[in-house]
């Protein structure tokens, strides 16, 4: 699934290319951390070095995924090496925020951007920004961040549209993972959403992709879809491991190119564990599918049902009160303290990668850590 991310952005770039669009924008969350894997790089600079061969550049902001508070970040070597060009750029002066303009050289448009922050901080920035004379030529606004229409659906943090700055002929944003186009009072707002899904619920509702604007005010919407998605949604309460795994295997089909999606809720007469997922995913591979991804966080047992329960007052309670409760039913290595080994090992999956490691660092750390707690 990791390859098919890539290949996404890949084909979305190839897409902008055979277009002959005159530039292209990603407002933000380019990469998933500021400092990605070198195998990511490689690619997206091969992808850049196209862009600036075909005579396109392209502008963009960080994202909350590519902000860094100490401004390490691969942004900043794309930039340098010509193959990106940032329009963050703004000067503060006495509480008050100044946007400076980047004119596109080919077409006379002129873009200004703030960059996106963790947990949505860049939303004060709005209110301390001056509002641009108006300026000659098209004019787009780059952030990262959702508006205040979008409250209502996501509970995130947002910016009320009265505080985005006036005289912008296109508002081009990130950071909601919903492909939309709002006509608002300062114009239009557009959100194209991830270039591939991040979570369950984005491939259950799988639809990616990018936006082409003309200066007539046109919108293209270009889909980028890498394979097809087939769900299965039901309900196993009552039902037996084995029964449950029969129910999966009987609505199967073939599925050529499709990842299939399972989603099991309901409280199941023996453990969750005990369907053989394996089995299923193995009768799927050889009808076609891609993979499988499964999500039964509301699939439980009837025992584990009753424990949930109780009166917990926190998560660490309930978790230590879960494994107490069904501790004697596991094994793992021989191993006779077993209710202390599972909270050791959770306590090594809950830790959080630090800011400037790479993924496959931070992978190495907890996989040293969890053998060390095994004793392996």
């Amino acid at each position: 699934m990791k390859e098919f991310a890539i290949r996404a952005f890949e084909t979305a770039i190839d897409k902008c290319i055979s277009e002959r669009v005159d530039f292209i924008i990603i407002a933000g969350d380019l990469l998933d951390t500021s400092l990605p894997g070198i195998d990511v790089l490689k690619r997206a600079v091969s992808k850049f070095r196209q862009c600036r061969e075909a005579g396109i550049p392209v502008y963009m902001v960080a994202g909350s995924h590519d902000y860094s508070p100490t401004g390490k970040t691969m942004l900043s070597v794309f930039e340098n090496a010509g193959l990106v060009i940032d329009v963050a750029r703004y000067e503060e002066n006495e509480g008050r925020i100044t946007l400076g303009f980047t004119v596109d050289e080919k077409t006379g448009c002129r873009l200004a951007g703030i960059f996106g922050k963790k947990g949505s901080l860049e939303v004060e920035s709005f209110r301390h920004l001056d509002v641009p004379e108006e300026q000659p030529g098209f004019r787009i606004f780059v952030f990262h961040c959702g508006i205040d229409e979008h409250q209502s659906m996501h509970g995130m943090s947002s910016v009320p549209v009265s505080l985005l700055p006036k005289n912008f002929d296109y508002y081009a944003t990130g950071h909601i993972h919903v492909r939309r186009i709002y006509r608002t009072e300062r114009g239009r707002v557009a959100f194209p959403g991830p270039l591939f899904p991040t979570s369950f619920d984005e491939l259950e509702n799988y639809d990616s992709g990018f936006y082409i604007v003309s200066s007539d005010g046109e919108i293209q919407d270009v889909p980028v879809k890498m394979f097809e998605t087939f769900l299965i949604d039901r309900d196993m309460t009552g039902k037996t491991p084995g029964e449950a795994e029969s129910m999966l295997m009987d609505e199967l089909r073939p599925m050529p190119n499709t990842v299939l999606l399972l989603r099991l809720k309901g409280i199941l007469n023996g453990r969750p564990s005990d369907i053989d997922f394996k089995a299923v995913a193995a009768k799927a591979e050889s009808l076609g599918a891609i993979c499988m991804k499964k999500n039964i966080s509301k699939l439980s047992s009837e025992a584990m049902e009753e424990a949930a329960m109780e009166n917990i007052a926190n998560v660490d309670d309930l978790e230590r009160k879960l494994v107490a409760k069904h501790a004697e039913r596991m094994k793992l290595l021989g191993r006779d303290n077993i209710e202390q080994l599972i909270l050791s090992l959770m306590n090594v999956l809950k830790e959080e990668k630090g800011e400037d490691e790479t993924n496959a660092t931070f992978e190495e750390k907890v996989k040293e850590n969890a053998k060390k707690v095994l004793g392996i």
